[in-house]
């Protein structure tokens, strides 16, 4: 629908007591002084439709004053609105007027009225509506946000961003999720998405929630692990610790049999029983010197006789590395000899060359003067043509053959220059391999003397490494003392003694197993503690495992989102001329960089309208804004334009213009 004003009649409206307008086609231009009623013009429009002003009040003075300020009483008020409704091909038109009329009493036994408040009415085309109808009319054409839209190049970019995103989103219509997903991942989404009927916004605030409370948990998982390492026991080796306690219990078993004896008069046997069991102990720690000896001896034969098999590989390496540089160092003089040649060879030649220059000079043949056929001699500038003719062929000649002498020689010159090269090179060569086997032979002779040294040494045998060991001499002499003492015992002994170690052995014994069985009863509790911290750990991976899942899943949900910015973006911008919207904006949480809805307009340059636009360019955005919306809406209304002095070039829109200017006369419209 396309909405024109065709013509507004003002009664007593604020500063006008009775006015009428006539609007052109497309554009009427207000202009005047500032007070002389330019916003009161925009004022009754808005008033007539809606009931506000231009400031979006409802409660404003529309009432006309006398010249000290005070309102003039006992007037009715009204404003009448023309307009071209145009629909298609049928065009109507509506005469609105919204009237105000003051309601005065007079009281009983009063001289003078009293004003009681003010009546509204409302008509269409003459005929009284109510204003519940009336409004309803009014919306039939255009809402009250649509109008101030389509109308105010500066309501737009005055709402909220929210507000604007709401409106350009809804006028772009919903993106189609199979042009959303352009990856599997995003394809799997949108799946969900549509079977569980949430948006991407709900999806992600689920998501969000999920995390937070994931990472709850997690943060507590610390002071757990905390408290319950804390109770958790000293970890022992339980096995080692009921080895301990059979064997201690073994022990106090044989004291008992041996107390048992000795009070039963046995002694004796008590005592050879001890003894014999010290005498297969020693036994044993000296077998094992012994072994152990031998076990040395056996690995320093074995580490000799690798370190002199390593030194005859690397002296027969020497050797075999002596014999090639030597080879080396023969062919190195072979090649310098040939150099040498070859360079006397090409001075030879370049002699040679020089002899063969040739040195001869053109003569004039006789004959040249003559007739070769009849013998009669020639005319003399034929004679000296010819002469010329003989003449150029024979330089011609001569300079052929000194380039081929030039070429040769130039050939030459290369070759022994190569040569030159080739034996200053061989030279170096020879010098630095000579050097090399010089290195070599003092390699070999260290290499050797090494070895020999080396087979001269001697290897301990078993017999003096143990010679050399006190404490084998020692196991030695304890041995023979307990031989001698098993030998000298008698049955007539005083037992009593050898009575009381015995129970003082027992009593350590059992002590001894008392505190490991208290070691041992720490199991349990360590067991069940440990249980609990593994469970823990576990909780924890568990909750970590969920957090990179959740994550992983809102980071989808981010490209989903920029890639649904990215396309509302592109096709909100497809609308506009010269406005630019950015749907979306980059915002660091926790230096995690993503993007986030937003809608902020931009002129084509990239500069933002709240920043650093003036108001030519915000003005002639908002024009393009209207444009856009009454293509969107399919309506055009009024543009309302304040202040358009200060634009030289207006941006043209679909619908009428009703341009407001300062102008230093009194009202006018044109």
């Amino acid at each position: 629908m396309k909405i024109k004003i065709q013509k507004l009649e003002l009664t007593n409206f604020k500063c006008f007591r009775s006015k009428e307008f006539q609007f052109g086609e497309d554009i009427t231009t207000i202009r005047g002084r500032n007070g002389v009623g330019k916003t009161t013009i925009f004022d009754a429009i808005l008033f007539c439709l809606f009931g506000k002003n231009s400031q979006d009040q409802t409660k404003f003075d529309i009432k006309t004053h006398d010249e000290q300020g005070n309102i003039i009483p006992h007037l009715d008020h009204s404003v009448e609105l023309t307009l071209s409704l145009v629909e298609g091909e049928y065009e109507r038109t509506a005469v609105l007027r919204h009237s105000v009329r003051e309601k005065w009493n007079k009281k009983r036994g009063a001289t003078e009225e009293v004003f009681a408040g003010d009546t509204h009415e409302y008509f269409v085309n003459g005929e009284l509506y109510t204003a519940n109808d009336y409004k309803k009319y009014i919306d039939s054409l255009i809402d009250e946000q649509t109008f101030r839209i389509l109308t105010n190049p500066q309501y737009f970019t005055s709402l909220k961003w929210k507000d604007q995103r709401e409106i350009l989103t809804r006028m772009v219509g919903s993106i189609e999720p199979e042009v959303i997903a352009n990856t599997d991942e995003l394809v799997t989404l949108c799946h969900q998405l549509d079977n569980s009927n949430d948006d991407i916004i709900s999806y992600r605030k689920h998501l969000s929630y999920q995390i937070k409370k994931v990472k709850e948990q997690l943060e507590k998982i610390p002071v757990r692990l905390e408290e319950q390492n804390k109770a958790l026991p000293e970890k022992l080796d339980w096995m080692q610790i009921e080895k301990y306690i059979v064997e201690k219990r073994d022990a106090i078993t044989e004291l008992d049999k041996q107390i048992l004896a000795i009070r039963q008069g046995n002694g004796s046997d008590v005592k050879r029983t001890e003894l014999r069991n010290q005498i297969s102990a020693t036994t044993a720690a000296i077998d094992k010197k012994v072994y152990a000896a031998r076990d040395k001896e056996s690995v320093s034969v074995r580490e000799k006789s690798k370190a002199v098999s390593e030194y005859s590989i690397k002296f027969n390496e020497a050797l075999n590395n002596q014999k090639l540089m030597e080879q080396t160092i023969e062919a190195d003089k072979r090649l310098i000899a040939r150099c040498e040649e070859t360079i006397k060879d090409c001075d030879s030649e370049l002699q040679q060359l020089r002899n063969d220059w040739p040195n001869s000079r053109f003569e004039v043949d006789p004959n040249a003067a003559y007739c070769p056929t009849c013998g009669q001699p020639l005319p003399a500038d034929v004679v000296e043509g010819r002469i010329e003719t003989m003449r150029q062929e024979f330089n011609k000649t001569l300079e052929k053959e000194k380039q081929t002498l030039r070429d040769k020689a130039a050939k030459v010159k290369k070759d022994k220059e190569d040569a030159e090269a080739e034996r200053i090179s061989s030279a170096n060569k020879l010098s630095s391999d000579t050097e090399e086997l010089a290195r070599i032979k003092e390699e070999i002779n260290t290499i050797f003397a090494n070895k020999s040294k080396l087979e001269k040494e001697p290897v301990k045998t078993a017999d003096e490494i143990l010679s050399e060991d006190p404490q084998y001499t020692e196991l030695l002499s304890q041995l023979e003392q307990l031989k001698s003492a098993i030998e000298n015992i008698t049955d007539s002994d005083d037992n009593k003694e050898k009575l009381t170690e015995l129970e003082a052995n027992k009593a350590q014994y059992e002590a001894e197993v008392t505190n490991l069985q208290h070691q041992l009863a720490t199991k349990s509790q360590y067991d069940k503690i440990q249980s609990l911290i593994d469970g823990i750990n576990n909780e924890q991976k568990s909750l970590v495992e969920q957090l990179s899942e959740l994550e992983r899943k809102e980071d989808i949900a981010r490209q989903y989102e920029d890639r649904q910015n990215e396309i509302l973006e592109s096709r909100v911008n497809e609308h506009f001329k010269i406005t630019r919207w950015k749907m979306f904006r980059t915002v660091v949480n926790n230096g995690d960089p993503y993007n986030e809805p937003y809608c902020e307009c931009y002129d084509l340059n990239g500069t933002a309208y709240h920043d650093g636009l003036n108001q030519a360019a915000r003005l002639n955005i908002g024009l393009d804004i209207i444009n856009a919306m009454s293509r969107v809406y399919n309506t055009s209304a009024p543009v309302i334009i304040d202040q358009s002095e200060s634009t030289l070039s207006i941006l043209p829109t679909s619908g009428q213009q009703l341009r407001l200017q300062v102008f230093y006369s009194d009202l006018q419209v044109v």
